[in-house]
């Protein structure tokens, strides 16, 4: 395991997001006075429902880090982080009202790394004892991470640099490679990574066999170059090296106590401040009785987003819509208020090729027309032939 490319990768964090300090500054403006507005029109959002996005969109690190996946190019971030806020409300949020068990276990501040980064803990053979959904369960846990890099820079880091992301140790221990989940590995790929970019500088594989070595010698004919730069196998002796053992639990070779006696900086009040709570977040909403024991079990809640009928949707290419070829939401209950959902290239082209064939459809009916009569082929030669297969005069 090399310190050297840990310490460089974090560097070139560390300096591209001073650089973007600007950009940073201009997109997350755009992102309160034009994106949150167009969502909670567009969705029609309690005030809690807004409240709760719109931490996510204050989010500086969160932002950063989805802007250096887009090469710093606000158009593409912007159209990602208003994919990405849609599929919190309807996806993300009612998975953070269920009951999660305890998957990762963050080690709390002031522990890091050398770099200031937070240790995080995973022992892969807790995924068999689950009862609930991988995915459901995942999904909290990431969402955990962010806000806990949050906390550590609002209420940790009031001097100096604040941490961009994790070190993530995975125990292997008793995890065989008939246990392996290539489409747990293939969905974290395609739905976790791109709406958590860049969260883990490095991934540590303890405990780790000569088969896992066989296996990701496999693994890494495929995975991105990307992936592959953050996976260590570190022995024993080189994690204590790397973290020192003030850093790291007993059962790893440090001088903590054992990681079930280590609070979890994951399990904090501030988390569970940050997180949707129970009753659904609807002011209209009658309170729910807590069940009991003489009474049947109450339904569950319906955690999905109910649209207000007060806003009317207004197709692309209805000449009602002042934005013609783009989706539109009107309010009912405010008159002449007509506002854009997306405008990008896609729309663009689309509404082009529209406005293309309503100009010339009527001639390209009559060209295709008269040549279907008249059998022209190319060069203007008639296509028909006589009896022997030769052209004919017709």
């Amino acid at each position: 395991m090399d310190s050297v490319i840990l310490q460089k990768q974090n560097d070139s964090l560390v300096l591209q997001f001073n650089n973007a300090t600007a950009d940073l500054a201009a997109l997350l403006d755009t992102l309160h006075d034009h994106v949150l507005q167009q969502l909670q029109l567009e969705l029609a959002l309690s005030d809690p429902d807004t409240l709760w996005l719109s931490e996510w969109l204050s989010d500086k690190a969160s932002v950063f880090r989805l802007l250096r996946r887009h090469k710093f190019i606000r158009p593409f971030t912007l159209q990602e982080i208003r994919s990405i806020a849609i599929w919190r409300l309807r996806t993300l949020r009612p998975t953070l009202l269920l009951p999660i068990p305890t998957l990762l276990h963050c080690l709390p501040p002031p522990i890091t790394d050398p770099f200031g980064r937070p240790i995080v803990f995973l022992k892969l053979t807790s995924l068999q004892s689950l009862t609930c959904s991988v995915h459901d369960t995942l999904l909290q846990e990431v969402e955990r991470l962010r806000l806990h890099l949050r906390y550590i820079r609002d209420h940790c880091a009031h001097t100096g640099p604040f941490p961009l992301q994790y070190i993530v140790l995975i125990d292997l221990d008793g995890l065989s490679i008939q246990n392996y989940n290539l489409d747990l590995c293939s969905w974290i790929l395609s739905d976790i990574i791109p709406r958590y970019p860049g969260m883990l500088a490095a991934v540590f594989l303890l405990n780790h066999s000569w088969l896992h070595s066989g296996a990701w010698s496999v693994a890494k004919r495929i995975l991105p170059a990307s992936i592959i730069a953050r996976v260590f196998f570190p022995s024993s002796a080189q994690l204590v090296s790397y973290c020192s053992a003030t850093n790291l639990p007993a059962e790893y070779g440090g001088s903590l106590p054992t990681l079930d006696q280590i609070d979890d900086a994951l399990r904090s009040p501030y988390q569970t401040q940050h997180l949707p709570q129970l009753p659904p977040l609807s002011d209209a909403a009658p309170a729910l009785p807590f069940p009991s024991s003489s009474s049947s079990p109450a339904p569950p809640p319906d955690l999905t987003l109910q649209r207000s009928p007060s806003t009317i949707a207004l197709p692309p290419l209805s000449f009602r819509n002042p934005f013609f070829g783009y989706p539109a939401i009107a309010s009912a209950s405010t008159p002449h208020t007509i506002r854009h959902v997306q405008r990008g290239p896609r729309e663009l082209l689309r509404t082009l090729a529209v406005l293309w064939w309503r100009r010339w459809r009527r001639w390209v009916w009559t060209w295709t027309w008269n040549r279907d009569k008249t059998g022209a082929g190319p060069g203007g030669q008639s296509d028909r032939t006589d009896g022997g297969g030769r052209p004919g005069a017709g």
